[in-house]
């Protein structure tokens, strides 16, 4: 290689080596994260729900001891914290932390739609168009993906929207009146 062609790549490289960032180390410092999580855990013990919810979420996502976010989690939830048990409603469809059960997943998020939590209506909706561990009923699904579109989820719109191409105008009806109802019911219980 000449002189000059040398020359010009080490001017390059240098050049090169200021633009770069050094890199991060892609891992968190184990001590950080446990006093971060003993801080969290001083807090929630104290009783607040959000506080609770907030750990297990630590737990859940951060560490991935999913037994010990399943039981924050419930902490939380005994306090009608509702994105606590929409929390134990994935956690149970998923069998992380607690055995994988369809039913139990259900019941968690019809508890969680109960207190407005719009991605537990969009998950019972799922329920019932994939018949997972209940019968596939396609009105159930409207509804639920209705409710779910109601309070502001976009993906409650296109599968509603998705499955309404597949379902008879009685069927749209019938689901439409039971998201109403339904609705109805639990905005009195809500307030």
């Amino acid at each position: 290689m000449p002189a000059g062609s040398r020359l010009l790549m080490m001017i390059t490289c240098g050049l090169l080596v200021g633009c770069i960032d050094q890199p991060k180390a892609p891992y968190v410092d184990v001590h950080d994260l446990a006093t971060h999580i003993d801080d969290s855990r001083s807090l929630a013990e104290q009783g607040t729900a959000d506080d609770q919810y907030r750990l297990g979420l630590k737990y859940e996502t951060m560490i991935r001891d999913y037994q010990e976010a399943a039981r924050w989690y419930r902490m939380a939830a005994l306090e009608r914290h509702a994105d606590a048990i929409y929390r134990l409603c994935i956690l149970s469809d998923r069998g992380r932390g607690l055995p994988q059960d369809y039913q139990e997943a259900l019941r968690w998020c019809r508890l969680a739609a109960e207190h407005s939590h719009p991605q537990a209506m969009l998950m019972i909706g799922v329920y019932f168009e994939k018949g997972r561990g209940i019968p596939s009923d396609p009105v159930q699904a409207h509804q639920w993906y209705n409710l779910a579109a109601a309070h502001g989820l976009e993906e409650g719109v296109k599968r509603r929207e998705r499955l309404a191409v597949e379902m008879t105008p009685k069927q749209i009806t019938q689901a439409q009146l039971q998201a109403r109802n339904w609705k109805a019911k639990y905005q009195e219980l809500d307030q």
